[in-house]
């Protein structure tokens, strides 16, 4: 009969042994996302550095008893790989839109941060024009987050123009309209005028380095 020594013995090895795979997954994901640092972050090559750190999480669930998870991953590994030889797996075969194709969830989540650190601003007493125009000096590469219908525009009416398209629940993206959700209800536990204004903006910044940060 077992004894509860026993249990305590049995659950400490398998804390023991599911750290040690964590750890080890943990690991490798870092080591596949920097490998090759020379290569430059291209589309081709980012595709590698996921497809290898899919690879690594099949493998944890796989050590894990859970082989069914880890194929999944492993076949969206084999997926993202199979683009780069020009092979479109149906798994990431976009389906057909009815009108023009969406921008990105990574650009709206990015547009966000910009409608963000605008409504900071405006919440410490500029007016929206103000604001905008704010932003804009910020961050000069907003101009990337731009689609081609925006371009005809000031870059504050642009911004203007996702932040009433946000609120007004036009953007079709679960992604975004959580992120401003969330960003929103964060921001109005700060009272009107508030020293934290500058931090919308700082982190903001980082959205528009590449034109489309996550």
């Amino acid at each position: 009969m077992m004894t509860q020594t026993d249990l305590s013995h049995d659950l400490e090895t398998a804390k023991a042994e599911l750290l040690k795979v964590l750890i080890g997954t943990y690991n490798e994901v870092a080591k596949a996302f920097s490998q090759e640092p020379e290569y430059p972050s291209t589309p081709f090559n980012e595709r590698e550095r996921y497809s290898a750190a899919l690879v690594v999480l099949a493998g944890c669930f796989d050590k894990l008893g859970a082989r069914d998870i880890g194929r999944r991953f492993f076949e969206l590994a084999s997926a993202i790989a199979d683009l780069n030889v020009g092979t479109v797996h149906a798994l990431l075969r976009p389906e057909r839109a009815d009108n023009r194709r969406a921008d990105t969830s990574q650009m709206w989540r990015a547009r966000v941060r910009i409608i963000l650190a605008f409504d900071a601003l405006e919440r410490s007493g500029l007016s929206q024009d103000a604001a905008a125009a704010q932003v804009v000096r910020k961050l000069p590469n907003i101009d990337a987050l731009v689609g081609a219908k925006g371009k005809a525009s000031s870059l504050q009416t642009t911004i203007l123009g996702w932040r009433k398209a946000l609120l007004a629940g036009r953007v079709k993206n679960f992604e975004a309209q959580e992120l401003l959700s969330a960003g929103l209800e964060r921001s109005s536990a700060f009272p009107p005028k508030a020293s934290c204004v500058r931090r919308p903006i700082a982190w903001s910044a980082s959205a528009t380095e590449t034109g489309s940060s996550g």
